[in-house]
């Protein structure tokens, strides 16, 4: 067996038709996000691939879609609200939003 070399099975996620990034937001809220792929430009996907399922997916969307925000200048994070539920962040996540509210 040669060193280095590995089989990994993936799915064809060619046949899976691509949605936009505000589409699987929505989807994932209204609890039909199950098996969406979705288009976050420049030829990257992105999937519920990971241990917290689609729960994950619709943080990492939302963070993604925050710092596209962020870094076209466009977003004005003083205005942002908590949601009505507490959100459970992880501590580099935190320190970026902590970041991105302070003004210079």
């Amino acid at each position: 067996m040669a060193e280095g070399n590995t089989l990994r099975a993936t799915l064809k996620l060619d046949t899976v038709p691509a949605v936009s990034v505000d589409e699987a937001i929505r989807l994932i809220e209204a609890g039909k996000g199950e098996g969406l792929r979705v288009d976050l430009g420049g030829g990257r996907f992105a999937s519920a691939d990971t241990p917290r399922g689609t729960d994950g997916l619709l943080q990492r969307l939302r963070g993604h879609k925050m710092l596209t925000a962020l870094s076209q200048e466009g977003a004005d994070l003083s205005r942002l609200k908590p949601p009505a539920t507490e959100v459970v962040v992880a501590p580099a996540v935190r320190e970026i939003l902590d970041a991105a509210t302070r003004k210079p």
